[in-house]
């Protein structure tokens, strides 16, 4: 699926482009890492960036924000647990809630939202990340 032009996506938009984006299982360069897991850019451009992430056995991200970028998680296969966070009092976080991800769902959060990602599959979970405007690491 080709990506249009625009500056930035908006929330709703993003998450129709991830789950229509098509994809060839063969031709995901999937690759599982020993720390923290693997990240592959598979396509940037000044309005999105696309990302495979690999995740082994018992491995979780941190827990994070995308830095203003609104970010759509789709399952390739695999399967992972997000839990949400959101700002309590100073610096302190709260889990408001968790839900598991299975291969064809999507899951988008907004740009100022904190979540952390855990693989709950011992073979390995594999995601495509859909960050507008693209994800500064």
């Amino acid at each position: 699926m080709e990506v249009a032009e625009r500056t930035v996506w908006e929330l709703a938009d993003l998450e129709r482009y991830a789950a229509e984006y098509e994809y060839r299982d063969d031709e995901l360069p999937v690759h599982f890492s020993a720390e923290p897991y693997t990240r592959i850019s598979l396509h940037r451009d000044e309005s999105m960036e696309v990302v495979l992430i690999c995740f082994a056995a018992g491995q979780t991200s941190s827990v994070h924000d995308h830095r203003g970028s609104s970010c759509v998680i789709r399952v390739v296969n695999g399967m992972v647990l997000e839990t949400l966070f959101e700002k309590a009092a100073g610096t302190t976080l709260a889990a408001t809630g968790q839900h598991y991800l299975a291969p064809g769902d999507v899951s988008g959060l907004a740009g100022d939202r904190v979540h952390q990602l855990s693989n709950v599959d011992t073979a390995g979970t594999v995601l495509l990340n859909f960050y507008s405007p693209p994800f500064q690491t």
